[in-house]
C-alpha cells in the first residue's frame, strides 16, 4: 500500500509552493497600495461584465496587482476561465 502512496504524492503540490504562492500575492498587494476590498470589488465586476457579454466564468478569477517601480504604476493581470454561454 505503501507503494500506490508513493504516486499520489507526486501528484499533490507540495504545501510549501502553495505557501509560496499565497505570500507572494500578499506582498504584491503591499508594494502596489491597492486595498484589498477595491480588487474584491473589481473581481466581482469582472464576473458581472463576462455574465454581461454571455460568458459564464467557470473557474476562480484572480487578480494580480504588479508595481513597476520604474514609472510609479501599478498593472493588474486578471485570469478568468470563461465558457460561451449556451456551447
Amino acid at each position: 500500500m505503501a507503494f500506490l502512496n508513493m504516486f499520489n504524492k507526486e501528484k499533490e503540490r507540495p504545501t510549501a509552493a502553495t505557501a509560496d504562492d499565497r505570500l507572494s500575492l500578499v506582498l504584491s498587494y503591499q508594494r502596489s497600495d491597492i486595498d484589498e476590498r477595491k480588487l474584491k470589488k473589481f473581481q466581482s465586476r469582472l464576473v458581472e461584465l463576462c455574465d454581461e457579454f454571455g460568458y459564464d466564468v467557470v473557474g476562480q478569477v484572480e487578480i494580480r496587482p504588479q508595481s513597476r517601480d520604474w514609472d510609479n504604476m501599478t498593472v493588474l493581470n486578471a485570469s478568468i476561465p470563461v465558457r460561451l454561454r449556451g456551447k
